[in-house]
């Protein structure tokens, strides 16, 4: 009878010994991922003045419903195939909110890591946040100078931006008009967001390159129209206009500048300046003649017809998505950063946050799907946090952007913002 007590007890302290090691092993699991199910988040404006970002993350969710439905999942660097679930709130782009989404995704929803996220503020407002908790905040769709910048890298190594850092794209800008304009009485606007960077970075250059910038003026997101302010830019006798603000009021300048006659060369930020989201509806024929600088394929460009990412795209937008105009760059943008995520993950040796960050920042000429040719992703630990840093210059003819010069490579050569 002893002799069995002690088997039993014997038995029993190795099975609490087993368990005790199980709960130690799932204590330190890493959350939102397991050998078949990657946890996936975004916080985008899918509400709100500037909802014509929303298609960034709703593209994103279509292009990851497709890669599991149809390609049974992301094969990672650790040799197992996993799905994706993806979850998505609405921020309307403001901080206040965006922090919300942030805690609750991490929280409640447990989420491995979240990208395309929208806006320079709302994002500031909630990278403390997921840094604090180790949770990837990548390939966000904000051009701020410092989500790349070494100093801010190394204070928030989770974040890492999507877009070309607004001051390179103003340098660029200010370089081309130097060149095409040399004579231009320049009027710019910008808004209260993500514009301040872009300009401080086009006042810099144009100063440097000797530009002659007659009238500066400054809108929030508050306003419900830019109307009065168009009119005062007009009225400064600028012969060229530099645009940088959201679709919503990209459509509203381009409407008013018809109204009351004003024709000057207009050029929009790269955010601003989707066919889809603003040019057509503010009218192809009034948007006739813009610049803006390129850095993804553009449905609309008829040259990308039998493009084998431009073809998939388009049907599995369709598919998945119906409500998204594939013209509208935003939509592309959100298809361009989950297969960016895509590529991150399959170069991921271990189901670790750690691993994935890791990955991210040793991009080179890294390709993923709708990039313009010539223009990859390339990271180098906190020395270069800026994965795009090239761009093409593009006007458009009613219908798609052309072209104008060859790609600009700013490789390594981001300004200090």
């Amino acid at each position: 009878m002893l002799r069995r007590n002690g088997i039993t007890s014997f038995v029993l302290k190795s099975s609490l010994a087993a368990l005790a090691l199980a709960a130690a092993a799932t204590s330190h699991a890493e959350p939102g991922i397991n050998d078949k199910e990657i946890i996936w988040g975004n916080s985008s404006p899918l509400s709100g003045p500037n909802a014509g970002y929303g298609p960034i993350g709703r593209a994103q969710r279509a292009c990851f419903q497709y890669i599991n439905d149809e390609l049974g999942g992301i094969k990672m660097g650790d040799g197992k195939t996993r799905k994706v679930k993806y979850i998505m709130y609405d921020d309307a782009m403001e901080p206040a909110r965006a922090l919300q989404n942030a805690r609750r995704l991490i929280s409640q929803d447990g989420v491995f890591g979240v990208s395309g996220n929208a806006g320079t503020g709302a994002n500031l407002g909630a990278r403390t946040f997921y840094n604090s908790e180790k949770v990837p905040q990548v390939f966000i769709f904000s051009g701020g100078p410092m989500f790349g910048v070494k100093e801010e890298v190394e204070k928030y190594p989770y974040t890492i931006p999507a877009l070309l850092a607004y001051n390179t794209e103003a340098a660029l800008y200010a370089a081309f008009i130097k060149e095409k304009f040399p004579n231009a009485k320049i009027a710019l606007l910008n808004d209260d967001s993500g514009g301040p960077f872009f300009s401080k970075g086009f006042l810099k250059a144009a100063k440097e390159l000797g530009l002659n910038i007659v009238l500066h003026e400054e809108h929030s997101y508050s306003e419900p129209t830019i109307d009065a302010k168009i009119d005062r830019l007009a009225a400064s006798g600028a012969n060229v206009f530099v645009d940088v603000t959201t679709p919503k009021f990209v459509v509203q300048a381009l409407k008013r500048m018809n109204a009351i006659g004003w024709k000057p060369e207009h050029m929009i930020w790269g955010v601003g300046s989707s066919i889809g989201g603003a040019l057509v509806p503010a009218g192809a024929d009034v948007s006739k003649g813009v610049y803006t600088g390129l850095w993804l394929k553009d449905q609309a460009d008829p040259a990308y017809a039998n493009d084998a990412d431009m073809k998939l795209y388009v049907e599995k937008l369709k598919k998945y998505e119906s409500g998204l105009n594939p013209a509208d760059q935003n939509a592309a943008a959100g298809w361009f950063i989950c297969n960016a995520v895509k590529t991150v993950l399959e170069r991921t040796k271990e189901p670790t946050r750690q691993s994935f960050i890791e990955a991210a920042r040793s991009m080179k000429q890294q390709k993923a799907a709708l990039l313009l040719e010539g223009i990859t992703l390339n990271t180098n630990g906190t020395s270069d946090g800026y994965p795009i840093e090239a761009i093409q210059m593009g006007q458009f003819d009613g219908t798609k952007y052309v072209p104008v010069g060859a790609i600009i490579n700013y490789e390594g050569k981001t300004p200090a913002p």
